[in-house]
This record gives C-alpha cells, structure tokens and sequence, in this order.
C-alpha cells in the first residue's frame, strides 16, 4: 500500500507536458484493450481459433504500454526535475 501512495503521489507532481502525454497514453492503452476485448468476445461467440491468441496478444500489449507510458513518465519527469 505504501508503494502505491509514493506512485500517486509522483503522479500529482508532474509536469504538465508530462502528464499529458502520460494520459495519451493511457487512453492508447484503454483502446487496445477495448479492442482485444472484442476481439475476445467474438472468439467466445463465433469460435474462430486464432483469434484466442490475437485478442490475448493485443491485450498483453495494452497493458505493457500503459505501465511502459508510467514508468517513462516519472523517469522523464525526474530527470527534468534534475536538470541531468
């Protein structure tokens, strides 16, 4: 619990540059996941074969690139901040 309130807290003290592209990002991420899912949906309806491995692929792959956006968000951020 402690780890996530120091990550929130990193989170409110972006810059706004930041932050901003930060949530690009995320919303990115929350549509390929959006996609996926539906590609799962109709797997689960239609039963196409390939497309299990397609919609888990692309949904692994949203969720990389949201942590990736965070990760390099804070890290861009704090060497901004540092002037390095």
């Amino acid at each position: 619990m402690k780890f996530i309130n120091i990550l929130l807290d990193k989170m409110k003290n972006l810059d706004m540059k930041v932050l901003k592209l930060l949530k690009i990002g995320f919303i990115s991420s929350l549509v390929l996941a959006l996609i996926s899912s539906l590609i799962l949906v109709i797997y689960n309806t239609y039963y196409i074969p390939d497309t299990f491995y397609i919609g888990i692929s692309l949904f692994r792959t949203s969720l990389t690139f949201a942590v990736m956006f965070l990760i390099c968000a804070i890290g861009f951020d704090t060497i901004k901040k540092t002037g390095i």
